[in-house]
């Protein structure tokens, strides 16, 4: 089930008298919020306790994310309630039409090969140093932090499952040292 569902953001808090919620986004973007028909609301980050899918009746940007009407939240103290739920939605959401930006979890498992060290590693996870997300790359017990900005990326190829990147020199010495 967890593979259906990608965690998003968390609500933050009620908004108005008429059962709104306010949906903090951790990417600060939701260009899918107008394709968004369902949710899932869980406890729990991992989607590990119980969970509930959640019907929208309206959606509309706000300055944390989103604010949200559910159709069966009626009233405040109900929106009260799930304050604090961490928000999921479907993942095929997350899939790039051609032209458009990649979303991040589109590469994960992807290897990664730069173009003078050669393989580098497998894409486990990622991270953000805040201006820029963050490849986190594992190869045996080494683990890199990759900046993943235009300037490094040659090509991504989705057909082998690879992101070919021209890392500056050290790079690799430098993050292999913190860890």
């Amino acid at each position: 089930m967890a593979d259906q569902w990608q965690l998003v953001g968390k609500i933050k808090d009620p908004h108005g008298l008429g059962g709104e919620v306010v949906v903090l986004i951790f990417s600060g973007q939701a260009d899918w919020k107008n394709r968004l028909k369902t949710c899932l609301l869980s406890k729990s980050e991992t989607l590990s306790g119980p969970s509930q899918e959640m019907a929208i009746e309206r959606i509309k940007g706000h300055k944390l994310g989103l604010q949200i009407k559910f159709k069966n939240i009626q009233n405040r103290n109900q929106s009260e309630a799930l304050v604090g739920q961490f928000f999921y939605i479907p993942s095929d959401l997350l899939i790039s039409r051609k032209g458009e930006t990649i979303y991040l979890r589109e590469i994960l498992h992807f290897q990664v090969i730069d173009e003078t060290v050669g393989s580098v590693g497998l894409i486990t996870d990622f991270s953000s140093n805040g201006p820029q997300d963050l490849l986190v790359v594992t190869e045996g017990q080494k683990k890199y932090e990759i900046p993943f900005v235009q300037a490094f990326i040659k090509k991504i190829s989705f057909e082998e499952k690879t992101v070919y990147m021209s890392l500056p020199p050290g790079l690799l010495e430098l993050e292999n040292e913190d860890l």
